[in-house]
C-alpha cells in the first residue's frame, strides 16, 4: 500500500487544538492556558405531529441550543474562583447581606451579557501545505448560568481543582471553513 488513509488527504481536526476566548475583560481575569475543555454547540429541532385517519405526519418545529460548559484549572496566582465570581456582581448579583442589599440584586439580561461580553470557540487545525485553518463558533448573548466549584476534595486525590461553567446563548455564529458562512 502505498500510504496511508489521510495522505493526499485533507488533513483532520484534532480535538485538543482550541481556542476559547470570554470578552475583552474577562480573557484579562481567565487566560486562555486555565481553560481545559469546551463543549462544541448542538442544534435541535423540536417536532409537531399532526394525525390524519390513521397516519401520523411531522412537521419541524422550533430550534433550540444546548448549554455551552467549560472547564477551568483553578489557578492560585490567578485567582480564578474570584474572577468568575466577580461576574456573578457585574451581571447585578448582590449577596442579601441586608434588606437594601436584598433589593438591589436585579440580575438582567443586558447586565449579564454585557458582564460577560463575547464568547467565541475556535476549532484550531491546518492543512496539509501548513496553513492554519480554523473555524469559530461566536455565542451571541451568553451569560453564566450555572458554576461549580469542583466535584469533591479529598485527602487520597492529587487531581487539580477545576472549575466548571455552563453557559447559556441565544444562538450562535459560524465563522471559517465554508466562505459562505452560517448563523444558527
Amino acid at each position: 500500500m502505498a500510504g496511508t488513509f489521510w495522505s493526499g488527504q485533507a488533513e483532520p481536526r484534532r480535538n485538543f487544538k482550541f481556542l476559547l476566548s470570554i470578552g475583552p475583560d474577562l480573557s484579562t481575569l481567565i487566560p486562555v492556558w486555565v481553560i481545559k475543555s469546551v463543549n462544541l454547540p448542538e442544534i435541535s429541532v423540536g417536532e409537531s405531529e399532526h394525525k390524519f385517519l390513521n397516519h401520523t405526519f411531522y412537521f419541524p418545529g422550533t430550534v433550540t441550543y444546548n448549554e455551552i460548559s467549560f472547564t477551568l484549572v483553578d489557578a492560585i496566582e490567578e485567582n480564578i474562583s474570584n474572577n468568575i465570581l466577580q461576574q456573578f456582581g457585574n451581571s447585578g448579583y448582590n449577596i442579601p447581606s441586608n434588606p437594601v442589599a436584598a433589593q438591589t440584586s436585579l440580575m438582567t439580561k443586558e447586565a449579564s451579557v454585557g458582564a460577560l461580553g463575547d464568547v467565541r470557540i475556535e476549532h484550531l487545525g491546518s492543512d496539509s501545505e501548513g496553513q492554519t485553518n480554523k473555524i469559530i463558533f461566536v455565542l451571541n448573548n451568553a451569560w453564566i448560568k450555572k458554576v461549580q466549584f469542583g466535584q469533591s476534595l479529598a485527602y487520597n486525590s492529587e487531581d487539580l481543582s477545576e472549575i466548571s461553567v455552563t453557559l447559556k446563548y441565544d444562538f450562535f455564529t459560524f465563522e471559517g471553513g465554508d466562505p459562505v458562512g452560517f448563523t444558527g
